[in-house]
């Protein structure tokens, strides 16, 4: 019993020792070489763009805001795992120079720059990242249970704004500015019971994640209908005129992978109204369609449902104004990560000793790279002389 209480005493002592310690705030020269680490990643796997987006919200959520911890053991986090094992690999190359908070939070930033490519005034900005976010843990596990994330059947617009304002401060055009990131990734079966992507495979280039306003059209654009999800009758996502039943969550595995885009209830509040019940079935007597604002309601018996939401004509805005959309997501997004304890600082840059003058080459030097180097001055006054 003593040696335990020794035992105990000592961890205590040395968790306090390490929360006592002054945590590193990354430098220009540190996040530049991370960026360029960051980036190798998401080609690797564009998955990994809305993944690290994803990540740096679940992180943000709970009483220490985005503190590099996240509870895997957390219904909410399934399949975050996958990107907190790739950043947690490239944060003990720079443990010393960074906080896993704020690496998390940079993989974020990085992700959106480079996944907007819709033009120079359309481009998510990079330059107002900060530093100083603090870790929650040395090993990176959350160490609050109470952290809660939006349900899945939002009914309306103002429970969703209820829930951002709780959490991050956000007001209503904030809240479905920030929704906009659900253009990049796509739902899984085994993590969340829904399946499909936000923005159809085909329109994001074979797989490769765009972040634009587009997320928007799909809302008031098209014509939805509810399905429920096989083998799990308390999903319900919005699909295209399809099958009765929805494409994913089956015994069937070939049936799981849904080549169309979906949204689910949080999307589709946004601009429309709802009366559902606890597991997001229509109540008896309010089944609708989510309607098109460009096409007649489709055939049928169906009503469309009701569009008298506060948050339609901002989805209807940033559905035509991509420029404006991106605006306001890189203001909210920098909301979302940036914790407002006030010790969050613009990184430094660092001098950088010069550099001896490089040593000239002897006599001996070998031929090869004598004639290597006359190669290339030669390429190099052709690229030169090369019209534009």
């Amino acid at each position: 019993m003593f040696r335990k209480v020794i035992v105990l005493l000592l961890l205590i002592t040395l968790t306090s020792a390490w929360w006592l310690q002054k945590p590193p705030r990354a430098t220009k020269e540190t996040l530049s070489q991370l960026d360029g680490e960051i980036r190798k990643l998401l080609k690797e796997d564009p998955e990994r763009i809305g993944g690290f987006v994803r990540l740096a919200f679940h992180d943000c959520v709970g009483r220490g805001r985005c503190d590099g911890c996240i509870d895997h053991h957390n219904h909410d986090n399934k399949g975050l795992a996958v990107y907190t094992k790739v950043l947690n690999n490239l944060f003990t190359k720079f443990s010393n120079r960074i906080t896993r908070a704020d690496l998390y939070a940079f993989a974020a930033i990085v992700a959106a720059n480079y996944a907007s490519t819709s033009g120079p005034d359309a481009v998510f900005k990079m330059n107002r990242f900060k530093v100083g976010r603090r870790d929650c843990s040395r090993s990176g596990q959350e160490d609050d249970n109470a952290e809660t994330f939006p349900g899945p059947n939002m009914q309306n617009v103002h429970e969703l704004v209820n829930f951002f304002n709780k959490t991050f401060g956000l007001n209503l055009r904030e809240t479905v500015a920030l929704m906009g990131a659900h253009s990049l990734g796509r739902l899984r079966t085994k993590n969340s019971g829904f399946e499909g992507p936000w923005i159809a495979e085909v329109v994001q280039k074979n797989g490769a994640n765009i972040l634009d306003s587009r997320y928007y059209l799909e809302i008031v654009a098209v014509h939805w209908f509810l399905k429920v999800m096989p083998t799990n009758n308390k999903r319900h996502q919005w699909q295209r005129e399809g099958p009765s039943m929805g494409v994913g969550n089956s015994v069937n595995a070939s049936l799981n992978a849904q080549p169309d885009n979906i949204l689910i209830h949080s999307d589709a509040a946004l601009a429309f109204n709802f009366h559902l019940d606890e597991n997001g079935a229509f109540k008896p007597g309010k089944e609708c369609i989510m309607c098109s604002i460009v096409d007649p309601p489709p055939a049928g018996d169906l009503p469309c449902c009701d569009i008298k939401s506060a948050g339609r004509q901002l989805c209807i805005d940033y559905a035509l104004n991509n420029t404006i959309w991106m605006h306001d997501f890189t203001d909210v997004f920098y909301k979302m990560i940036d914790n407002p304890d006030g010790k969050l600082t613009l990184p430094i840059s660092v001098p950088v000793r010069p550099r001896p003058p490089p040593h000239r080459r002897l006599k001996h030097d070998s031929k090869n790279q004598d004639e290597k180097e006359a190669q290339d001055d030669v390429a190099f006054e052709k690229i030169k002389q090369k019209p534009v």
